[in-house]
């Protein structure tokens, strides 16, 4: 949030903001007590993320060395405790959109060499996506196994949708930002399938959640009611993904009109 603050309020040349490209001396004193915490919180909040993203994967890697710990968490579907797999894959993804933004304002090293970086944030994506689809599937097929009673199933079920949408985001950024074709196209399909999927995903979950709710005539239990809130983001990163993927496509389809694209951000939020 900090970044995407200084990269639209901050005038700077093509492409993402770096701290290069802020005059401290040039500013008032009311611009540096606005921008200098944001600085501050986004410095604090990047080392943060990833320090955390190297624990836990220590905590990852160590869970799946425990034998049968990953089979039990697969098998047991009852009231969707298993989606929270889903989890690692979206933070992951989260975690290269910070690398690429606020990690690459503290090192405007990273703008001049940004797209020697787009083969290996293509490859990163690929295999987000194809681990993303292998949980799906894997997953997937234990909430529709005999005895699991999906009326106990809530919104925490949405876990795999949003990471559909991180990941569809992360794709949506390599289009946006690479400057060559081939990645472009490549980075362009792997996004269309991620939403596209996620999509119809997310239409299923979100219709039979809701006939559920409705049908129970109560709210949820207490620890679990904010999950209603994960559909706010997925529309978001949906709507923000295929916005990108729609500038991208509008010149391959001859289209110069600037509705459509627009019309999606307006429809997520």
């Amino acid at each position: 949030m900090a970044f995407n603050y200084l990269q639209f309020a901050i005038p700077h040349d093509a492409g993402p903001i770096t701290s290069a490209d802020i005059s401290w001396s040039a500013m008032t004193a009311g611009q540096v007590a606005l921008y200098a915490p944001l600085t501050v919180v986004m410095l604090a909040f990047t080392l943060l993320n990833f320090a955390l993203t190297v624990y836990f994967l220590y905590r990852l890697v160590n869970w799946l060395g425990e034998p049968g710990a990953y089979s039990a968490f697969r098998d047991n579907a009852q009231g969707n405790q298993n989606a929270g797999i889903f989890a690692i894959v979206a933070s992951l993804a989260m975690t290269v959109n910070v690398f690429w933004a606020p990690f690459g304002f503290f090192v405007p090293q990273m703008s001049s060499s940004m797209q020697a970086m787009m083969v290996p944030s293509l490859v990163v994506f690929g295999v987000l996506l194809a681990v993303l689809v292998y949980l799906e599937v894997t997953f997937g097929r234990t909430w529709f196994t005999e005895g699991v009673d999906r009326t106990k199933f809530n919104f925490i079920w949405l876990l795999d949708t949003f990471a559909f949408g991180l990941v569809a985001l992360t794709g949506s950024g390599i289009i946006a930002t690479s400057t060559n074709d081939l990645i472009d196209d490549i980075a362009a399909v792997g996004t269309v399938f991620a939403l596209s999927v996620g999509l119809a995903v997310l239409l299923y979950k979100v219709a039979y959640l809701t006939y559920n709710h409705v049908k129970a005539g109560r709210l949820p239990a207490d620890p679990i009611l904010p999950a209603f809130f994960l559909i706010v983001p997925i529309s978001c990163l949906f709507g923000l993904s295929a916005y990108r993927v729609a500038g991208f496509l509008q010149p391959q389809v001859a289209s110069g009109s600037s509705g459509p694209p627009a019309l999606l951000i307006t429809a997520s939020y």
